[in-house]
């Protein structure tokens, strides 16, 4: 039997969000060097900011996050028709969309919680090529072909995380790690898909130029996808499938944050390699 290869395909999207959750916290804990005048509870410790500002403590923001990339397959197992006929690893592209939002806290000058929910939408498009469907004959002769599945997702996400940093000058960096739990539902009476929790973690050294503040960094993530089902194959015979997918564990990150009239603010990042994003953050502080 020759070696079976799963293929995941997805049609490039525009701008967007990572699935449920490479969800990160504000960029730059620490504003221009001034007296702090913030007269809130929060952050404590307010001393620690050393004669810099500081930034509201509260906030509220929309995320959209896109992402891509291929994927490692951990397990991959199918039947046509009852009759197993593939068991391998590889490699898949896997492209989910996410739309949530986040509320966060600068708990002290240097650490800030977040908590973040939303929605899910995920569109698997594998094909499994050069099966062996069936015998003809006579001679008995084996039929090969290829399968398509076509699954859609949607579902809804929650997740906590938190980030550190601090600034030196016009120099600022941060770090952050988050916690992601997704429940999918799938669109196809038959399918399932189960997406464990999903951690991340990245970091960022960037130029804070006051209202301008660009970065760049790298962003770690620990996902795996488990999907499976019975879908309608070729001839109408039935394929039963079970894949689990793993995520490249690191890209690179550039981006760039803005704000507007000291409360409004903005986070443009793409990330690259393995895993492309496009993330879009738009947010008020108060």
């Amino acid at each position: 039997m020759r070696p079976f290869r799963f293929v995941l395909a997805f049609p490039l999207l525009a701008t967007a969000l990572s699935v449920a959750a490479q969800q990160s916290g504000p960029v730059a804990p620490i504003g221009e060097p001034g007296t702090p005048s913030n007269d809130s509870f929060f952050p404590l410790w307010k001393s620690l900011a050393e004669g810099r500002q500081l930034p509201p403590p509260y906030g509220i923001n929309v995320v959209l996050m896109d992402l891509s990339g291929h994927w490692d397959v951990q397990n991959f197992s199918a039947a046509v028709a009852g009759n197993e006929v593939a068991s391998v690893s590889g490699t898949a592209n896997v492209h989910p969309f996410t739309y949530g939002a986040r509320a966060d806290v600068w708990v002290l000058p240097f650490l800030n919680v977040f908590a973040t929910a939303g929605g899910v939408k995920l569109n698997v498009q594998a094909i499994g090529e050069d099966l062996p469907l069936g015998v003809s004959g006579p001679p008995p002769q084996v039929i090969r072909g290829d399968v398509l599945l076509d699954l859609d997702f949607t579902g809804y996400y929650g997740g906590v995380g938190g980030v550190v940093g601090g600034g030196w000058k016009k120099i600022f960096a941060s770090a952050d790690g988050s916690a992601v739990w997704t429940h999918l539902v799938s669109q196809q009476t038959g399918v399932e898909g189960n997406e464990l929790a999903t951690y991340t973690a990245s970091f960022r050294v960037g130029y804070n130029g006051g209202t301008i503040q660009p970065y760049v960094g790298g962003r770690w993530v620990k996902k795996i996808d488990h999907f499976e089902g019975t879908v309608e194959g070729p001839g109408g015979k039935p394929v039963t499938f079970a894949v689990d997918l793993k995520a490249p564990p690191w890209n690179y990150t550039v981006g760039v944050r803005g704000i507007i009239e000291g409360h409004f603010e903005f986070v443009i990042e793409a990330g690259f390699g393995d895993r492309t994003h496009g993330l879009v953050n738009l947010g008020y502080r108060f």
